[in-house]
């Protein structure tokens, strides 16, 4: 019961960070990104801040840790209305909530982790993968950008999914499978070339925040849990057929 709260109390804080993001955000998206739902006149401002909060706080008032899941959502809001204006604390704001919501389920269940327990490895990874796609997503915005600094930002991401993989009870074949999904990530980047540009950086956005779903059924798995990976893999498709009509980005 209290895993069950768990997921349905960081779904309901993720979700409400992403409508609260909107929110925050209106005004640029209606220069830059037009096509999302409050610039478009979907919903309006007023009424999307007060859905978010509604679903922060029931996630909260969910959750089996409140003060735990309370520690996200205040980093989801700092994240969404403070620290954008400064990229370094934005990507680290981003990084550490989402590294504390991969360990929310070991909180659920057996509390506050210790240094050592299995789970905080895969979780620090997991916090840098997100720090790097934050800082990928900052380049998104930029009429011209330089190459390297696309290609070096995005080549963190599977690098420490790698090292978070092999941090697990059972590593290998879930690094070995880890490993070939990084091969064909960077392979496809390579078709690209140097020649990135913001649909380009869109696209390598897409398949790293995909990817984000690919590393926790990769986890599953190496946790022996393969019925959980499974899940997840099925979800991760739905999420690519869903990605085909609304941007994740």
């Amino acid at each position: 019961m209290d895993v069950a709260r768990g997921a349905a109390a960081s779904v309901l804080v993720y979700a409400a960070g992403m409508v609260l993001n909107d929110h925050a955000d209106r005004r640029e998206d209606a220069a830059h990104r037009p096509e999302r739902p409050i610039p478009r006149g979907e919903i309006g401002p007023g009424a999307a801040l007060a859905v978010g909060l509604a679903a922060m706080i029931a996630g909260v008032a969910l959750s089996p840790a409140p003060i735990y899941w309370s520690a996200i959502a205040v980093l989801v809001l700092c994240y969404d209305y403070v620290a954008k204006s400064w990229l370094p604390v934005a990507a680290l704001c981003m990084g550490t909530l989402r590294g504390l919501n991969l360990a929310a389920g070991t909180v659920a269940v057996a509390g506050l982790p210790g240094l050592d327990a299995p789970v905080v490895g895969p979780a620090l990874a997991y916090a840098t993968y997100i720090l790097a796609v934050t800082l990928l997503g900052a380049l998104e915005d930029e009429p011209r950008v330089r190459p390297r600094a696309v290609l070096g930002v995005q080549s963190i991401a599977p690098l420490v999914a790698l090292a978070g993989l092999l941090a697990t009870p059972e590593p290998t074949w879930p690094s070995w499978l880890g490993a070939g999904l990084a091969a064909v990530f960077f392979a496809r980047q390579r078709r690209i070339g140097m020649a990135w540009d913001q649909k380009a950086i869109r696209g390598s956005m897409l398949w790293l925040l995909l990817g984000t779903m690919a590393y926790t059924g990769l986890l599953c798995l190496g946790a022996g849990q393969p019925w959980a990976a499974v899940g997840i893999f099925a979800a991760a498709r739905v999420a690519r057929a869903v990605a085909r009509r609304i941007a994740l980005t």
